[in-house]
């Protein structure tokens, strides 16, 4: 996560758990998630994989998002039925020849176990768990942050809004002149998201039009950093449009979610993308590195702020 993840220092199992829901935006299921760690215990990151590969190319993807900050340890927890254990322990093993274990955790349902050998936590002799009621849970609440149900909960962050996209419909029939480029839209657009004003549907109207111009979209991707007004900006925008314009709001929403660490996020908002429309090559560009799991800190462009 970016720029709104307060530190969290893990002393215990239950402290990771509460983390987790909290680090990735929604409760993990059928999942594979490192959590990656400081030599004091701070998280410095967490990513996530479906349990949809092998555990070579799991181990892989989790390697590829480590955070550029050197990383002392990393703890793994997976989360699903008792067929996830192998590939729970294997993923273990090839980490730990980058990083040591802090721990490996298997959670199902509501019950933890810890399969590291020699391990005496208290999850290794099993332990019943609610990650919501931990104290790092409560913390991580109060600084504002949500943890969805699941992974597909993501999807509501980006559906169409009905009401929305009726309004901007409207906003782009009653333009003067539709084809006209607006000078200034894109910086009075950045300029009113940023100091926490939500966009009205005449400025809708113009930015879904201009967004169809390649220049115009490399412009704003250009400008895209990893902020959350800017997140909160692309989300309402891809969610509001008309779906025939959403493509290129979409692209930035999943852009922006990469800058900020949102693997699951931007997925999400790449699908929605694609699904809209034939799409750009900046689109293709997009959903090419999200879909590579190549980490934001890997970026060689300057960030834009």
């Amino acid at each position: 996560m970016a720029d709104s993840s307060p530190d969290t220092t893990v002393r215990r199992p239950q402290d990771l758990l509460g983390a987790v829901p909290y680090l990735l935006g929604y409760h993990p299921g059928d999942e594979i998630v490192a959590v990656y760690l400081a030599a004091d215990r701070r998280i410095l990151g967490v990513a996530a994989e479906p349990l949809r590969f092998s555990a070579e190319a799991l181990s892989e993807h989790l390697m590829l998002q480590a955070p550029a900050e050197p990383c002392a340890e990393v703890a793994l927890i997976g989360y699903g039925p008792p067929p996830i254990r192998p590939v729970l322990t294997t993923i273990g093993r090839i980490l730990d020849l980058f990083w040591p274990l802090h721990t490996l955790l298997w959670v199902t349902g509501s019950r933890c176990v810890c399969l590291l050998d020699s391990c005496s936590c208290q999850a290794s002799r099993g332990m019943d768990i609610d990650p919501a009621t931990s104290a790092v849970a409560t913390q991580l609440t109060y600084a504002g942050m949500v943890a969805l149900p699941s992974r597909q909960d993501l999807d509501t962050l980006i559906a169409p809004d009905l009401v929305g996209q009726a309004e901007t419909e409207a906003a782009v029939a009653a333009l003067a002149a539709p084809d006209a480029a607006v000078p200034g839209l894109l910086d009075d657009v950045l300029t009113t998201a940023k100091s926490g004003q939500r966009l009205t549907a005449a400025q809708l109207a113009q930015l879904a039009l201009a967004l169809t111009h390649r220049d115009v979209l490399e412009t704003a991707w250009s400008a895209v950093c990893a902020c959350m007004w800017q997140r909160d900006l692309w989300l309402d925008v891809t969610r509001r449009v008309p779906d025939r314009y959403a493509c290129g709001p979409a692209t930035l929403a999943a852009w922006c979610a990469w800058r900020r660490g949102e693997h699951a996020m931007a997925v999400v908002a790449c699908r929605r993308a694609v699904r809209e429309g034939p799409g750009s090559q900046l689109t293709r560009l997009v959903t090419s590195v999200v879909r590579a799991h190549v980490p934001a800190h890997r970026l060689r462009r300057p960030a834009a702020d």
